[in-house]
């Protein structure tokens, strides 16, 4: 009995310590927000929960649905690797039929580029055949190329590229501003492609301040850049026509490799259950996940939920079909989908909403899962892709995916305390003013303060 007494003596003392130990840091969490004065005006939505037993240590607005940005991703990317495999290939297949007509099947692969596609075309001359038509099979993900609640005047942003089936080059042209002898700028575009550009660009003066425009709805080829800059530079534009760019270029190598197809009215069309396999490019998965979860990048991550939906639905890929995907997964596993929305797998889109409880708990369940261990090693850590300058002193210890728009930030993943504990965390704040680095500081004060535990 004096044995009994003395465990739940002991007991009650660590739940007094534990909870004595919640107190004083939730204290310090509630000074830190309250000194950011983010919760005055704005909206800062957190949760933290050990990812162990699934404990919550801190809550504050968690059960409020806001836009997670490119945090979404973290869930996106999980599921749709457990719905593709992580061996899983993109594949861009070159068939030839009995009437001699050459197929390029597309697999959408963000990975591909000019140079790939050209060295499957020797192949593809290397049978000596002269064909007669060129189709193209585009039928694997759909030919939406912005998801739902993208904005506009995004069309000129770089890191929201239009998303199709013609993937190549990350869809993204290179616009170098140089010198010329008359010390006057000179734009030039790397790879040459066929877009006009109206340009009043200064260089020399002191700050670089550039403004670039696309009135698609009259020219979507013309690009206008304005401004000034410091020294020569490089410029990003997303191309407006992934189809149009992804010809260009078959074109001239068809012409350099002097492969002979009759007709240059390239069309889509399924290719024949009965065509012949030429050759296939296969990019693997791995390299395009790390980049959506890593880098953050808007096409890998949005061409990976598509193709998620082709691949479980035997059909086109969707943003529909890749949501149904994201929610037979997730429920598969205990959560619940019903108080959340998603218009696309990236985050972009204006119309997603999720809720920091939410992010957590479901934190604590992948942490559970088989796979766990190696999805983890795609998240980025201090010094890596974008936290590359934030966070150096918890590398090793942090495993994390940000989240940016405007007036939009977002933190969400893994957190080992000082004391061995992983804690699963989500931070989402909205609707600021201030300056994005004033409220990456306090996301990562908080960070700091969940691994000084």
């Amino acid at each position: 009995m004096k044995k009994i007494f003395k465990v739940l003596t002991v007991l009650i003392i660590i739940a007094i310590q534990t909870t004595a130990s919640f107190a004083v840091e939730t204290g310090k969490i509630d000074k830190l927000i309250k000194k950011s004065g983010l919760n005055d005006m704005s909206i800062v939505s957190v949760s933290i929960k050990n990812a162990e037993n699934n404990n919550v240590v801190y809550e504050l607005n968690s059960k409020r649905l806001l836009h997670p940005a490119s945090t979404v991703k973290l869930f996106t990317q999980f599921s749709a690797l457990e719905t593709l495999g992580y061996d899983y290939f993109f594949k861009t297949g070159f068939y030839k039929d009995s009437q001699n007509n050459l197929y390029i099947k597309l697999g959408a692969d963000p990975s591909l580029t000019t140079s790939q596609l050209k060295q499957a075309m020797q192949k593809v001359k290397e049978t000596g055949v002269s064909y007669n038509n060129l189709y193209f099979d585009d039928s694997i993900i759909d030919k939406r190329e912005f998801a739902p609640g993208w904005m506009w005047d995004d069309n000129v942003n770089p890191y929201t590229p239009k998303v199709s089936a013609y993937n190549l080059d990350k869809n993204i042209i290179k616009v170098n501003i140089e010198k010329n002898a008359e010390g006057k700028a000179n734009l030039t575009l790397s790879p040459s492609y066929p877009m006009s550009i109206i340009s009043d660009v200064k260089i020399g003066i002191k700050k670089d301040l550039l403004e670039v425009n696309s009135y698609y709805w009259n020219n979507p080829e013309v690009v206008e850049i304005f401004g000034a800059v410091t020294n020569p530079k490089t410029i990003y534009l997303p191309l407006s026509s992934m189809r149009r760019y992804f010809i260009y270029n078959l074109d001239k190598i068809i012409d350099d490799l002097r492969i002979d197809v009759k007709s240059t009215l390239y069309s889509s069309k399924l290719v024949p259950q009965n065509a012949e396999l030429i050759t296939e490019i296969n990019n693997p998965i791995s390299p395009a996940i790390k980049e959506a979860l890593e880098n953050s990048s808007n096409l890998s991550a949005e061409s990976i939920y598509k193709l998620a939906g082709a691949v479980k639905y035997s059909s086109t890929g969707s943003d529909m079909n890749a949501f149904d995907v994201f929610k037979e997964f997730y429920k598969g596993i205990g959560m619940d989908i019903n108080n959340i929305k998603l218009s696309d797998g990236c985050g972009v889109s204006r119309y997603d909403l999720i809720y920091a409880d939410w992010m957590t708990e479901t934190l604590n369940k992948l942490y559970k899962m088989k796979n766990f261990e190696k999805f983890k090693a795609f998240l980025a850590q201090p010094g890596e892709g974008t936290l590359s300058d934030r966070l150096f002193d918890l590398r090793g210890d942090t495993w994390l995916k940000t989240g940016s728009l405007n007036n939009i930030s977002a933190l969400t993943g893994y957190v080992k305390s000082q004391d061995g504990h992983i804690y699963s965390v989500a931070i989402l704040t909205e609707n600021y003013t201030k300056d994005n680095s004033d409220v990456k500081a306090f996301e990562d004060e908080l960070i700091k303060l969940i691994y000084n535990r």
